[in-house]
């Protein structure tokens, strides 16, 4: 299983990776948010992982992007902030198959989602 990560912070893109590798998902990072579609389209990841502060869009006009797009609108994303917002909660409620977590967030809760998702996915998504 592949997972395409937007992140900002090189130690936090280390953190994510070190937990998923050791699920044995090949892992990509991309630190700049540029070239999205490029990259949804080269690796076509069973899960994305996106940083809320990742620029030149930030996170949520990669999510936007990614959504809006027919052949990528199913992969599941998981949306990370790190504040509360209600105005960005309502913006990422409205895309189908996204979840929303606000650092600070425990390990444990964090693979329970990308679990759930990479085995949502395998069953039911084409």
């Amino acid at each position: 299983m592949k997972v395409l990560v937007f992140e900002t912070s090189k130690d936090r893109a280390k953190l994510i990776n070190d937990l998923l590798l050791d699920y044995r998902y090949k892992i990509h990072i991309n630190y700049h948010g540029d070239q999205v579609m490029t990259d949804v389209r080269y690796h076509q990841p069973s899960l994305i992982i996106v940083n809320a502060n990742v620029r030149p869009d930030f996170g949520i006009g990669i999510l936007d992007k990614i959504k809006k797009d027919p052949r990528y609108a199913k992969i599941p994303v998981i949306f990370i902030s790190n504040f509360v917002s209600n105005e960005l909660a309502t913006k990422v409620k409205r895309y189908q198959n996204v979840d929303h977590l606000v650092e600070p967030f425990k390990i444990k809760n964090f693979r329970h989602i990308v679990e759930r998702w990479i085995n949502f996915r395998s069953l039911y998504v084409n």
